[in-house]
């Protein structure tokens, strides 16, 4: 262990004067303060003004433990940090400016995983020599002294020290290994949702915002970045400088960063006032300019929809090569997953680039939703991350609008709906009792679910309403905090329309309702019911009471009868309206944003398959969404399923042919040996004529869409189809690309990479994992990464299970583990290595990541693997998981269902 000898604080961090709401206008206090000024800033001069001399308490309720006293807050943070990249330590000086609203003799607030060394108090000239008491389970640190702080305020000085550690969690390490075989290191954060208290004390609750002047001590050589713009560098001597950052707006700990290491930035690119960058590794500089592109287009965007200017001085997004998560959206100081930043266009998907410009408008999103106007409580996360999801859709739709954004989010929804009809599910915000609690909440509930539900809301009040709506919310809660409740009160006065009464439902329970829609010769009868996939609760592992699917919603439906349309809400009572003609078409959520199932009787699902052409794009999807969640859930035989994929032939939507692809691959997957190829006939007779048409190269005029349908169609006939021409055609394009005698279309090589190693041998697998080590670009480290899951010899599974424990990243094997738990050969094999390296795998991967990697134990329904369904549920009996328990009971609630599934599979299958 080393330590840092820091100078006296006075020589290099200004000390607040005895009276520092005066020293610093900064200090004055801030929206959320209980009992004080409100303050407004330009977001560019950091000039605060007051508006106001009163504000209210917010009640917190502290008796659980978990939550901070509000006797004290703090209203800046004055920190510097010296990260050691020998040690991998790092040492920390800090000065608080608090608030004491009621007179105390202790200081609580938050610390976990630091050695503090030193803390006291100074009050108007009064200097309180603390003691320092740790709670490891609380995460706290309680400071006490003689005497009394009384209300007004006081400078708290600490000194403290941690680890760089390799967790991918508050002030961590991440390594990368450069051109020449040298490895190097970045130190960099992540906080949310309570990992600020890793790397600095502090008080960590979003609704606790302050003022952050970051220094950051580093070697001479080193890029430093934090939320603000540097505004000075000082040469310490031995290899050292010291970079400081200016102020930033009042902000939650959780948005704090700082990076340093051995990085490059793009010249800055100005939108507006405000320059941008891209921050990488060396050599990485020609992956910059798409990004660049995507974040000038998406700060110019919300900058408009919001009218309200971005918050920060700067931006910078920078790519981490170690990053648990997608991306951060730390102020002014967005971190990234590499393949989520870095991209070239010319060797990339489309998919690819759209998924970049879906990331980087989504943490750009949250400069207004989150950042500017923050939630005050982890129940609220939601909203943050639901707000993001839809306006990410928005910016993306208006970046490429050939992209037809909001019909593949289809897909996405259907992932939340997946979650959504199980027992096991949640409601989109429940009750957090301690901040650990928040971890739960990053999921497809919070993100797809929470923007479905806001896109279903926009739809019905209008874009103009609803936009108003949200506007007048954050000007109302800027640089504050808010709750749901808010958001409600503010839509409702820009639409006059019950919202809070209406989004009660969709907020506060679990589930959705399918909406089942009869008919006779005269009027339709439309009513609703909760929708669930498993109606044996015992399989589930609940009983009735347990279930977490609600009862009854308020439904924002929209309904087409033949030329009439209907808006109304339904209720508990079904509602009957009239047919004019017996033949008229019947289309129930007109549009297709609604988040809700719908069911057709005989009469009209035959109609409506028979006049497919003339549904909407998302209309068509959700048909087959819906037709497929009642086949798994056994409402229908799957031959109504294969009904419909032969109604939709010549459709050429890519959502929807991936729709289908992934039905078939389950059905492959579940179905017996001896069936397989009823499976495999009736993907060839579906697929081929697609593949006929497309062919394999793509035209030069051809739309966007027909590269990702061209992708779906190689792979499901090369992977469940098993078709001898796809299957030689792939081949032949990976000998090519072997010899360097041609590339792969980008569009079309994740799957014909997938086909290959599916058939593939040693000779295959060894070259897939040449270009794996040595990619161009991190979108091709990642292709041919998951390529490495798809071989199917139990020789090459074991190596690359062996690669998790070492050579891939942390932050990707926890994905590698789950594909390779989905397939029909490396499934068992899987299963009993995580068994083996159970505890070695734990401590390797980051909590937050485990859910994850087992969220393929969904998918042992093979022949091969469906009987371990005890063996692996006695498992988890003995052996918890660190974080993520609702995850995992879905997981093991989706192993139900598809086992249930499978049993009728086999029986009608034919």
């Amino acid at each position: 262990m080393s330590t840092i000898a820091l100078p006296n604080a006075t020589t290099s961090i200004e000390r607040p004067s005895s009276t520092p709401i005066r020293a610093h206008p900064a200090l004055a206090g801030m929206a959320a303060d209980p009992v004080h000024k409100k303050i407004f800033c330009n977001p560019h001069n950091h000039s605060f003004q007051f508006l106001s001399e009163s504000a209210t308490v917010t009640s917190v309720d502290t008796s659980t433990n978990f939550r901070l006293p509000r006797n004290i807050v703090p209203t800046k943070y004055a920190i510097r940090i010296r990260p050691d990249f020998e040690t991998f330590r790092f040492t920390g000086y800090e000065l608080v400016n608090i608030r004491i609203d009621e007179s105390s003799s202790s200081i609580v607030l938050n610390a976990t995983e630091l050695e503090i060394d030193f803390a006291k108090v100074d009050q108007e000239g009064t200097t309180h020599d603390c003691r320092i008491e740790l709670d490891s389970e609380l995460e706290r640190v309680t400071l006490s002294f003689e005497g009394t702080l009384e209300p007004g305020h006081a400078v708290l000085e600490i000194t403290f020290q941690g680890s760089l550690n390799d967790q991918l969690s508050g002030f961590y390490r991440s390594k990368f290994t450069d051109e020449n075989g040298n490895t190097h290191y970045i130190a960099t954060t992540q906080f949310e949702a309570t990992d600020a208290r890793k790397a600095f004390p502090c008080f960590d609750e979003p609704d606790l915002k302050a003022v952050f002047a970051i220094e950051l001590d580093t070697p001479s050589d080193y890029l430093a970045v934090s939320n603000a713009p540097d505004i000075g560098t000082t040469d310490l001597g031995g290899g050292y400088k010291r970079v400081a950052f200016a102020d930033t707006i009042p902000m939650s700990t959780y948005l704090v960063a700082f990076v340093i290491g051995p990085l490059e930035a793009s010249p800055p690119h100005m939108s507006g006032d405000t320059p941008i960058r891209i921050i990488s590794k060396p050599g990485q500089s020609h992956l910059h300019q798409f990004a660049l592109k995507a974040a000038a287009h998406a700060l110019e965007f919300f900058t408009d929809w919001f009218s309200i200017p971005y918050p920060g001085s700067k931006l910078d997004l920078i790519a981490i090569p170690d990053f648990a998560f997608g991306a951060m959206e730390n102020l002014g100081a967005v971190t990234f997953r590499e393949t989520l930043l870095l991209v070239d266009p010319e060797r990339s998907s489309s998919s690819e680039l759209e998924r970049v410009v879906d990331v980087i408008s989504h943490e750009i999103a949250h400069m207004w939703f989150g950042d500017l106007v923050t939630m005050k409580w982890w129940n609220g996360l939601w909203l943050n991350e639901a707000f993001a999801t839809f306006m990410e859709l928005l910016a993306t739709d208006h970046f490429n609008p050939e992209w037809n954004r909001w019909v593949s989010f289809g897909l996405s929804k259907g992932a939340a709906f997946g979650t959504d009809g199980l027992h096991n599910t949640r409601p989109i915000e429940f009750t957090v009792v301690k901040p650990s609690d928040a971890e739960g909440m990053f999921d497809v509930l919070t993100y797809e679910k929470g923007a479905s539900v806001l896109r279903m809301l926009e739809r019905y009040l209008g874009p103009d309403t609803f936009r108003s709506g949200i506007t007048r919310y954050l000007n109302s809660h800027r640089f504050a905090n808010a709750e749901t409740t808010d958001l409600w009160t503010a839509l409702e006065e820009a639409s006059d329309q019950p919202i809070a009464q209406t989004m009660v439902d969709w907020v506060f329970q679990g589930g959705y309702p399918i909406v089942h829609v009869s008919s006779n010769d005269s009027e339709i009868t439309i009513s609703q019911k909760p929708f669930s996939y498993l109606s044996d609760l015992a399989r589930a592992g609940i009983n009735e009471e347990e279930s977490q699917i609600g009862t009854i919603w308020n439904v924002p439906l929209s309904v087409r009868v033949g030329t009439q349309l209907h808006k109304f809400l339904l209720g508990s009572e079904p509602i009957t309206l009239p047919l004019q003609n017996p033949h008229d078409l019947v289309i129930a959520n007109i549009g297709g944003w609604g988040f809700f199932r719908v069911s057709y009787d005989k009469e009209l699902s035959g109609r409506l398959l028979a006049n497919f052409s003339q549904l909407a794009d998302l209309e068509k999807f959700n048909l087959a969404s819906d037709l497929w969640a009642q086949t798994l859930s056994l409402m229908v035989g799957v031959d109504h399923f294969f009904e419909l994929i032969e109604a939709v032939k010549d459709e050429e939507d890519p959502n929807l042919w991936e729709l289908i692809s992934s039905a078939l691959h389950l059905i492959d997957l579940a179905a017996s040996s001896e069936k397989q190829e009823a499976v495999a006939k009736r993907c060839n007779n579906s697929l081929l004529p697609i593949l006929d048409k497309l062919g394999f190269e793509a035209r030069p005029d051809e739309q966007e869409g027909l590269a990702r349908l061209r992708a779906t169609v190689i792979e499901a006939l090369g992977t469940i189809g098993h078709d001898n021409e796809t299957i030689a055609e792939c081949k032949d394009l990976f000998v090519k690309e072997m010899s360097a005698e041609s590339d792969i279309d980008p569009n079309i090589v994740s799957a014909v990479l997938a086909v290959v190693a599916a058939n593939g041998d040693e000779a295959d697998f060894a070259f897939i994992l040449d270009k794996y080590r040595h990619p161009s670009t991190p979108q091709e480290e990642n292709r041919y990464l998951m390529a490495l899951t798809k071989f199917e010899h139990p020789e090459l599974i074991k190596k690359v299970l062996k690669m998790t424990l070492g050579e891939i990243r942390s932050q990707n094997g926890p994905f590698v583990i789950a594909s390779l738990l989905s397939g029909r050969t490396s499934g068992v094999l899987t299963w009993n290595f995580l068994t083996e390296n159970w505890d070695a795998l734990l401590e390797r991967f980051p909590d937050n990541t485990i859910p994850r990697m087992l969220s393929g134990v969904a998918a042992l329904i093979s022949d091969e693997s469906y009987s371990l369904e005890g063996k692996i549920r006695t498992f988890f009996e003995s052996h918890p998981i660190p974080t993520g328990e609702k995850s995992l009971k879905q997981t093991l609630e989706k192993y139900a269902i598809y086992l249930t599934f499978r049993k009728r599979l086999l029986e009608t299958i034919r």
